[in-house]
């Protein structure tokens, strides 16, 4: 009989002591966190939710939080993720992002092959020869760039937009960016096999400042550099011949991919 007792005795206390440690456990993974948010009040209720828990908060699981809910308003937030504590719209913000985004991806991927052909031929048409000067203007200084522009590809061309770097005394860095327009429309367009003199103003009616410093100005030397933008370049009937970069919105649903795998811990 002693025997027994002791048996069911240690049994009590073995249940006793999983419990506790059970207890223990969800206290431990409980924490500001877990606290539900005020999604389906007033702005300043939801605030004020915040706002009780926002210094317990890590760097960390701030910036998971700031990350999830961005771009979204309050109707918006409490549709999604009602009343939900901040691990939950992490949580729900990364199922989210890892259920759609490999195929959306995909998806992408196949467009974005299936012209690059096009961008290949767009890359045929290039400037060369481009040259800064500054000239006065009723405004003051202003930047102009002169280039020749070369069609070398299949295509005809009514438009086009260029990036334009400058480096100044032989430096690696540039000094200014900007981005400048061709409007081929006044000689008829721009035919495969045919060249043009363009001339770019830099900055519109008034100029781009950052093209005109008195470092540029007193430089020994200036380089200009002229890129044809794929996604400005427009036919003969102002169409793009690209409908969209493609990949720069892969590389942006790859950006939040990781970031997802960044607040995974959360």
């Amino acid at each position: 009989m002693i025997k027994e007792q002791r048996r069911r005795d240690a049994a009590g206390w073995g249940r006793q002591g999983l419990l506790l440690a059970l207890t223990v456990l969800v206290a431990a993974c409980s924490g500001p966190v877990d606290r539900k948010l005020v999604t389906d009040g007033t702005q300043e209720q939801y605030r004020a939710s915040i706002d009780a828990i926002d210094a317990e908060l890590s760097a960390h699981e701030r910036d998971a939080f700031n990350w999830a809910v961005a771009g979204l308003d309050l109707a918006e937030l409490n549709k999604a993720y009602p009343n939900a504590s901040i691990r939950q719209v992490v949580r729900g913000h990364i199922k989210q992002i890892r259920d759609a985004h490999p195929k959306e991806i995909l998806a992408l991927q196949e467009q974005a092959n299936a012209q690059r052909p096009t961008i290949t031929e767009l890359e045929r048409v290039r400037a060369s020869g481009a040259t800064l000067r500054i000239e006065d203007s009723f405004f003051g200084p202003k930047p102009v760039i002169e280039a020749r522009i070369a069609n070398s590809s299949t295509l005809a061309l009514s438009q086009a937009s260029w990036a334009a770097t400058l480096y100044i005394n032989g430096e690696a860095q540039p000094t200014a960016k900007s981005r400048v327009h061709s409007d081929f429309r006044s000689i008829d367009g721009l035919k495969p096999s045919r060249g043009v003199t363009a001339r770019f103003n830099v900055g519109f009616v008034k100029g781009d400042d950052a093209w005109s410093t008195l470092a540029i100005r007193q430089a020994s030397s200036t380089r200009v550099e002229l890129e044809l933008i794929p996604q400005t370049a427009l036919d003969f009937n102002d169409k793009p011949y690209i409908a969209a970069n493609y990949r720069e919105k892969i590389q942006s649903l790859e950006n939040q991919l990781k970031q997802a795998e960044k607040f995974s811990d959360i």
